[in-house]
């Protein structure tokens, strides 16, 4: 009896010894790590984030840890890790946020936005500019107006939104005439009879230049002010 609990307590140690050396020691460290679902995070992000759990020992991960560090990332919007300790590897899955338009804040700085308004990355060429932004944000209206912007075939180097003031646009039309596009919120619905207004004047059926402005503010109205 007294060896049989002899050799249990050496067994008992030998598993304890083996825990704790895979455990604290640097024997079982991760191998590989996979990120899936990563498409617009910038590579040396990506690298960065991945270098915090390359090698570290898999029993010892801090998931919670590495989650909050992914997600803390714009471009992140939810993030979820798997850690697989017997082939010593770590899945890294990654449901980023989608950009839907540009706009440029207040102060010149060119970015693009997701459908909730985060701010995610520089951008360039962008329509609507003069927004307000505050803790990575724009509004989402300013997100809806962006949007539009970008599935209309106005172009930046002819084209001009100034969002600068929420309660009316002011968009800047090649050959110096201004529109007057009423509250950010409605901008959507005004691209569309700017968009005809621009075909009629392309195809020479109304002459814009020949007017100093072009008030779009009234539903269901569009007053031209000759120059």
């Amino acid at each position: 009896m007294t060896r049989l609990l002899r050799a249990l307590a050496l067994g008992l140690a030998t598993v304890l010894v083996a825990v704790a050396t895979l455990r604290w020691g640097g024997w079982w460290r991760v191998t590989e790590v996979r990120v899936l679902g990563a498409h617009h995070l910038p590579s040396e992000s990506l690298t960065e984030l991945t270098q915090i759990v390359s090698s570290a020992n898999i029993l010892r991960l801090d998931l919670r840890g590495i989650r909050d560090r992914f997600a803390a990332h714009p471009w992140v919007k939810d993030v979820s890790v798997r850690c697989h300790p017997l082939s010593r590897r770590v899945e890294i899955y990654i449901d980023e946020r989608e950009p839907v338009g540009r706009v440029e804040l207040e102060g010149g700085e060119a970015v693009w936005v997701d459908a909730e308004g985060v701010v995610l990355g520089p951008a360039e060429d962008a329509l609507l500019v003069g927004v307000r932004g505050t803790g990575g944000r724009v509004s989402q209206k300013v997100a809806e107006a962006a949007q539009a912007l970008e599935g209309s075939g106005f172009k930046a180097a002819s084209f001009r939104f100034d969002g600068s003031d929420p309660g009316c646009v002011i968009a800047q039309l090649p050959g110096g005439a201004i529109a007057r596009c009423g509250p950010i919120g409605k901008l959507p619905h005004v691209l569309v009879i700017l968009t005809k207004l621009w075909e009629q004047h392309q195809a020479g059926l109304i002459d814009l230049s020949a007017y100093s402005e072009v008030d779009l503010r009234w539903e269901g109205q569009i007053i031209l002010k000759p120059r």
